[in-house]
């Protein structure tokens, strides 16, 4: 049952106690292996409280917010879900990106240029972002436009280019920081992901809308 959208967010995150806070992550193949990383200090387990504060489309459509809500996934994070007349689209906030399923509600194929996908941080800066199947040795490259049929269903995730970080001791390794780590001090911040997509009526740009509201230390 759709749920209010003043439904939070709640995201398992492990804060360390000083400023090397990432992830290694494996390319194996088209698996990525994530395993935690501690350079120093003891890890602290914490939970982030996150809204989706609004969906903006420019231009507005003209039946907007068919749906907003909120459904807990058995795992404990929390999945947002949006539609209009185009696109329904499902949303999970992780640690490190913004994994989403997709769908093309139109008669026609829908395009997403990745290139014109961001991600705004809570410092206001505009990040490139890549999607699944990038190989993140050629994350700098441009990538490829995908085409979404009619009907059809898109599993992908958003990622923060700037955030891969190399491991100079073996080049099969990748640091993924965070998307947030300053615990009570991002209460108040807000982030942003814009995904334009391209319709036979012309482009449609979705802004989705967060706020951190709350920390608390476990």
């Amino acid at each position: 049952m759709a749920q209010e959208a003043g439904y939070k967010l709640i995201i398992r995150h492990f804060v360390y106690l000083c400023s090397c806070m990432r992830l290694i992550l494996k390319l194996n193949g088209a698996f990525l292996a994530l395993l935690a990383f501690v350079s120093c200090g003891t890890p602290r387990l914490g939970i982030y409280s996150i809204q989706m504060e609004d969906v903006l489309c420019v231009p507005e459509s003209e039946h907007k917010n068919l749906m907003f809500s909120t459904s807990g996934l058995p795992d404990g994070t929390t999945q947002y879900s949006y539609q209009d007349m185009h696109i329904q689209i499902d949303l999970v906030l992780t640690n490190t990106r913004f994994a989403f399923k997709l769908k093309n509600l139109l008669p026609d194929t829908l395009i997403i240029d990745w290139e014109k996908a961001k991600y705004i941080n809570q410092h206001g800066d505009t990040l490139r972002v890549i999607h699944d199947g990038v190989d993140l040795a050629q994350r700098a490259l441009p990538q490829d436009t995908t085409f979404l049929a009619p009907g059809s269903l898109l599993e992908d995730f958003l990622l923060p280019v700037d955030h891969i970080i190399d491991d100079p001791t073996n080049f099969s390794l990748w640091k993924i920081n965070y998307l947030f780590y300053d615990k009570r001090e991002n209460i108040g911040q807000k982030v942003a992901v814009l995904l334009p997509l391209l319709t036979k009526e012309g482009e449609k740009r979705y802004h989705f809308l967060f706020v951190i509201d709350n920390w608390k230390d476990m």
